[in-house]
């Protein structure tokens, strides 16, 4: 494999060479939308990808039977056993059901923001194999800020808030939906500090079923081709141990970086504590003074050396936060995919997690997305939302179960909280039912914001009311409302699952919202196919 790959290299190399005297041309290498070339980095992916169909689970060493019938008899190779099916032995945590409240007794809501998509790329990891979500893969906020709402950018501070209400689609009559929209300002890349960016790759034997390593390599490559040059990247691979195997180098030495990309091999057991550590000393060595300091650790998940523990390894790094280093969390490949823990490192992080899949959602995430947002410009983000009892009898926070805080932590500066990336936008969605006393254009509670300068640690706090409408939801209500419907249908939730709305009247919904040109619904359509399989389970093997 390591041969065919220099090869190749040499080949594209020997084409570029005969350009210039007048043989046949090369290809124009293929770009993306932000001008950057992928044709190295998807190589990455394709190549792992054909090797992975040739050799079945790729990178496993066959156990040696003995065959005790003859007397000194050659061991005989046992093939090595199938790596696991998408859809078996994934790690999920269910977060439990949104649920009413009355506003008499609680008129306060209270959650730390939270930026995360990895769950909504979960579902998709998953649809692609033909089968649903599993119930307890999904967050419903991860599924409703996968999408953007047309919210613009604030002016005069980092974050900005808005606040948009109507009739909730698919609810009881009389029922209003509130989406609650933060926007954060955009740093454009040559306006933003110098980026020391530490990769954890996870180099395990896992990462040798079908193509993950290879999605990883990709991932590598094009953001060493969207960072500017005088940005540093270092990789740590971690394996039985941790090692380094590229110091921090300037983006402008891309063949350094990209001979340690070529070099990167799967094998062994899965020490992630061993990873994160020398990670985050790499990070703390080449450390840049007011700029952005940030660890991704790419992974399936997987840690069984060490400690392998979620809550123990979040504690181990929950201080980092504090030292300005953030980690990004970023999953690989279903089957055997621990979805808790990379969520939970990010939240402790004080980062973010997302789930890459396919090459496309690496070149949206490392090209598109990526280099903007790990600017932070918000930490410890937390949300309010008071309701005026006069006029909402009840209410329910639709997601955001394990970013509630108390109350009177919201402006308890010493609480962590979210962590906010430049060009973030993130959204709360309540729904409320009203009392008798509620008329159109009511001021029936007020929406309120609060977050931490970066740098200068200053405090915050901003704040929009909610007036109450009936009238038909917006297009970006719509938009959430099937969003959070399709996950909350596909969860279980009770609520919504005695409405009496089926996925067929969301494919419908999603239909009708394609043809608006809305980004994303036909990918979220897909998801609402009946004939999908549900995941195996362990109570489905007991």
């Amino acid at each position: 494999m390591k041969t065919t790959k220099l090869l190749a290299m040499l080949l594209v190399v020997g084409l570029g060479a005969t350009a210039c005297s007048g043989e046949t041309e090369p290809e124009t290498p293929t770009e993306g939308t932000s001008g950057v070339d992928t044709d190295a980095a998807r190589d990455y992916f394709e190549d792992y990808e054909n090797s992975a169909d040739m050799d079945g689970a790729a990178g496993a060493t066959a156990p040696v039977a003995v065959d005790s019938s003859e007397s000194g008899a050659e061991p005989t190779p046992m093939p090595p056993p199938p790596p696991p099916e998408p859809g078996e032995d994934n790690t999920f945590t269910d977060v439990g059901e949104t649920v009413w409240v009355s506003a008499q007794e609680s008129p306060l809501s209270t959650f730390a923001l939270d930026v995360d998509t990895g769950s909504y790329r979960v579902a998709h990891g998953m649809a692609a194999e033909g089968l649903a979500p599993e119930p307890d893969s999904i967050r419903v906020e991860e599924w409703v800020n996968s999408f953007e709402y047309a919210d613009s950018a604030p002016e005069g501070n980092a974050l900005g808030l808005q606040v948009e209400t109507g009739a909730a689609p698919r609810a009881e009559e009389g029922t209003a939906l509130v989406r609650v929209g933060i926007s954060s300002l955009e740093i454009a890349d040559e306006d933003r500090p110098q980026a020391n960016i530490t990769f954890v790759i996870d180099t395990s034997g896992s990462m040798d079923i079908r193509e993950r390593l290879g999605l990883v390599k990709s991932s590598l490559a094009l953001l060493a081709e969207s960072l500017n040059p005088d940005d540093t990247i270092a990789i740590v691979i971690y394996g039985d141990d941790a090692s380094p195997v590229l110091e921090p180098t300037k983006v402008s030495d891309r063949d350094t970086i990209m001979g340690a990309i070529d070099d990167l091999q799967a094998g062994g057991s899965t020490n992630m504590e061993a990873g994160l550590r020398l990670g985050y000393q790499q990070a703390r060595d080449a450390h840049v003074e007011d700029g952005i300091n940030v660890v991704i650790l790419a992974s399936d998940g997987v840690a069984n050396v060490g400690m392998t523990e979620g809550d123990t390894l979040a504690e181990e790094i929950a201080g980092a936060g504090e030292e300005g280093i953030h980690l990004v969390t970023v999953g690989f490949g279903m089957g055997n995919y621990n979805d808790t823990l990379m969520e939970q490192l990010a939240n402790q992080g004080d980062g973010f997690y997302a789930y890459v899949d396919t090459f496309e959602e690496a070149e949206q995430l490392f090209v598109e997305d990526l280099t903007q947002t790990l600017t932070v410009v918000a930490r410890d983000a937390k949300s309010q939302v008071e309701f005026d009892p006069e006029f909402v009898e009840s209410y329910r926070l639709i997601g955001y179960q394990n970013r509630a805080l108390e109350d009177d932590e919201f402006r308890d500066d010493t609480v962590d909280a979210g962590e906010i990336g430049a060009g973030h936008r993130v959204s709360a969605l309540y729904e409320l039912v009203p009392t008798d006393a509620v008329s159109d254009g009511t001021e029936v509670g007020e929406a309120r914001l609060r977050w931490a300068d970066p740098d200068t640690a200053e405090t915050i706090e901003i704040n929009a009311p909610i007036t109450w409408s009936q009238d038909e939801a917006s297009e970006t209500l719509r938009v959430a409302a099937l969003v959070a419907d399709s996950a909350e249908l596909l969860k279980g939730n009770s609520i919504v699952s005695e409405r009496g709305f089926t996925l067929g009247d969301l494919r419908e919904e999603a239909e009708a919202l394609a043809g608006s040109d809305v980004a994303g619904i036909e990918e979220l359509r897909d998801l609402l196919d009946e004939d999908l399989q549900a995941p195996v389970t362990d109570e489905d093997r007991d």
